[in-house]
């Protein structure tokens, strides 16, 4: 089991990393928006994974996810035991609505905010709050207050520079790639999904 690795960041794409130890270079899923700073190729990080062996069909075999954060694994592998979560939901769920707010909505039956997770409908936000509301107060005994809500049409610093990257690997120029995600986010709701502001920026492109 890979249970930490430290290393060298050599590459990034839109949801993972490469991290480069002792030779070897893993890919590693990560919820960018967790990282108080962006990762650059170079830096030196270390990471707290979970290896997810998969035998469906089409599907990888391995995939590895990684936190900075040892409590942000913690919550992975708890959403990971509802039914009916998979792994990328529950990365996703840490990339879009973060750990507090993650928590703060279990401990206070707010299924609305749960919806906020990226392919979890109402349903799903409910099953999370059954299935949780105990294991949450284990790992989180005290109340988590929510972080405060960004200004409206404000996205965090930290999506909008992996939007950018994902153009900048397509071929766009890195200062432009920018300049493009920029212009998109500012008519974009706060909970917009990264992909649609991959999307929005390169439709924005598209038109010169």
């Amino acid at each position: 089991m890979i249970a930490y690795l430290k290393g060298e960041v050599l590459e990034l794409t839109e949801d993972s990393l490469i991290l480069l130890v002792g030779g070897v270079g893993y890919q590693v899923y990560v919820p960018f928006n967790s990282f108080t700073s962006l990762p650059q190729p170079g830096d030196e990080l270390a990471l707290y994974t979970y290896l997810q062996i998969n035998t469906q069909p089409r599907a990888e075999a391995l995939a590895l996810f990684g936190f900075a954060d040892k409590r942000d694994l913690q919550l992975f592998t708890l959403l990971l035991g509802v039914s009916s979560i998979g792994a990328k939901t529950a990365l996703a769920a840490l990339n879009s609505v973060g750990y507090a707010d993650l928590v703060s909505a279990v401990q206070m039956g707010n299924a609305a905010a749960l919806t906020r997770i990226p392919g979890v409908g109402k349903k799903s936000a409910e099953r999370i709050l059954l299935e949780l509301k105990d294991k949450i107060m284990k790992l989180e005994p005290e109340f988590v207050a929510p972080t405060p809500q960004p200004r409206q049409n404000s996205l965090a610093d930290n999506l909008k520079r992996t939007a950018a990257l994902a153009l900048s690997q397509l071929g766009y120029p890195q200062a432009v790639a920018q300049q493009y995600v920029d212009a998109v986010c500012e008519d974009l709701p706060d909970d917009t999904a990264l992909e649609d502001i991959i999307t929005a920026a390169l439709k924005l492109a598209a038109k010169g």
